[in-house]
This record gives structure tokens, C-alpha cells and sequence, in this order.
């Protein structure tokens, strides 16, 4: 199944509210953001892809099996073409809480391979850009992302 395909059947919103944090398209646009900063530092470290996963399971509350799904989806999601189709997603049916949540998410899959990299802060700002957060959100987020993974 194309992407195409599958975002219309998977994630298309039927409406136009907010989408919520427990309902699929939520989780496979999550998902899919979150591959795609794995891959933005052009090093897949598999901490980065179990990081994903962990964030998926705490975050979310879904068996492995969905787990799966959602990350087989990403991968072909991460690419750029298909961002864009992503982040005007996120940000026509994100709250403003959700996309906060989101980047904080972001930046603990970016620190699971121990270190920050240019390309990761890059992503990170040109996607905030993308979905009308500002530095401030970015800022903040990527504290409380380090805060939650020094109280582990």
C-alpha cells in the first residue's frame, strides 16, 4: 500500500477537530515524526528506532503489534515528500498541548544515542517552523525531554 493509500484510509481526520492523543491518526503522524527525526542526524542508531518504540508503548499504551504497524508506516512516512503532507496534518488538527508533547517526544528520540546533532536541532526548528511552535516551545521541550530522561 502506497502512502497516498494509506493516509487516506489511516489518518485523513474526517472532520475538522482536534484530533485527540488516544485516536490512531494521532499515533501514526507521532510515529511517523518521530522515525523521521531517528533519521535526521543520516544515522540510524538502533537506540534511536528502540527509543521510538519505548515512547510509542509509554506514550500510547498500544501492543507491539500496533507498535509495528505504525513504525513499518513511519519509515516510508519519514521521507521528505511526505512530511509536508504530515506536518500539515499536525498542525491543522494538533492542539497546541499536542504539538508541545510532540516535540518533547522528538527531542528524547534525538538524545537516545547520548548526543544532539546539528541535523537533529535543524530538524527540530524547521519542523516547529512547519507547525507554528516557536523557539520558546522548542526550548522548552527539549527540557522537559532532558529533565524526563535524567529522572529515569
Amino acid at each position: 500500500m502506497n502512502f497516498e493509500t494509506f493516509f487516506d484510509i489511516y489518518m485523513r481526520p474526517n472532520g475538522r477537530d482536534v484530533l485527540q492523543r488516544d485516536g490512531i491518526e494521532f499515533k501514526y503522524a507521532a510515529a511517523s515524526l518521530m522515525i523521521a527525526c531517528s533519521k535526521a542526524d543520516m544515522d540510524e542508531d538502533p537506540r534511536e528506532r528502540e527509543a521510538v518504540t519505548q515512547i510509542l508503548q509509554d506514550a500510547f499504551d498500544i501492543t507491539q503489534h500496533t507498535i509495528e504497524r505504525l513504525l513499518t508506516f513511519a519509515d516510508s512516512a519519514s521521507a521528505e515528500e511526505y512530511l509536508s503532507v504530515i506536518t500539515r496534518l499536525v498542525n491543522e488538527q494538533f492542539s497546541d498541548s499536542d504539538k508541545r508533547f510532540i516535540l518533547e517526544k522528538l527531542w528524547m528520540v534525538a538524545h537516545a544515542d547520548g548526543h544532539i546533532h546539528d541535523r537533529e536541532v535543524d530538524f527540530m526548528h524547521r519542523l516547529a517552523a512547519d507547525i507554528n511552535m516557536t523557539e520558546v516551545d522548542v526550548d522548552a521541550a527539549r527540557k522537559l525531554a532532558s529533565h524526563a530522561l535524567n529522572s529515569v
